[in-house]
């Protein structure tokens, strides 16, 4: 085994190392690059994306963790403040007492629609010049099945 064998990462280490460092990268590109822009950042967009795509724009909150990929109890932090700006409203559940739904409102959906032109944009310049369009759908294809 040579040297340069023995210091190679395992490869789902390497995987693991590799989605940590682009997530990382993409996150800082997608937040508004200056103080003064009035664009919301990927903190809000992992939260009203998922919903915006849900049927009556509504999900379980467990539901929602799981989809924007934040902890239950950050998600509530967020939901909360999404809820004093208008952008989110809490459904309590009829036939769960302790269930609740959290629903896009009209205004977060403008707030989204708003933002994502400039999400993507951050993300298109980002990744044109190290992947084409056929890698990133084999990526995200990929990355899916996880």
């Amino acid at each position: 085994m040579t040297s340069s064998t023995a210091t190679q990462a395992p490869p789902a280490l390497a995987l693991w190392q590799a989605l940590v460092g682009a997530h990382t990268a993409l996150v800082a590109r997608l937040d508004p690059e200056t103080p003064d822009c009035a664009v919301v950042g990927s903190d809000t967009i992992e939260v009203l994306l998922p919903l915006s795509t849900a049927p009556d724009r509504r999900m379980r909150m467990h539901e929602l963790a799981d989809r924007s990929h934040v902890t239950r109890s950050g998600l509530t932090r967020r939901v909360d403040r999404l809820v004093a700006d208008g952008w989110v409203e809490r459904e309590y559940c009829d036939a769960d007492r302790r269930g609740a739904y959290a629903r896009l409102t009209e205004t977060g959906a403008a707030e989204l629609a708003r933002a994502l032109p400039h999400h993507v944009g951050a993300l298109e310049r980002h990744l044109s010049d190290r992947l084409s369009r056929t890698e990133m759908a084999t990526l995200t294809e990929l990355l899916s099945r996880l």
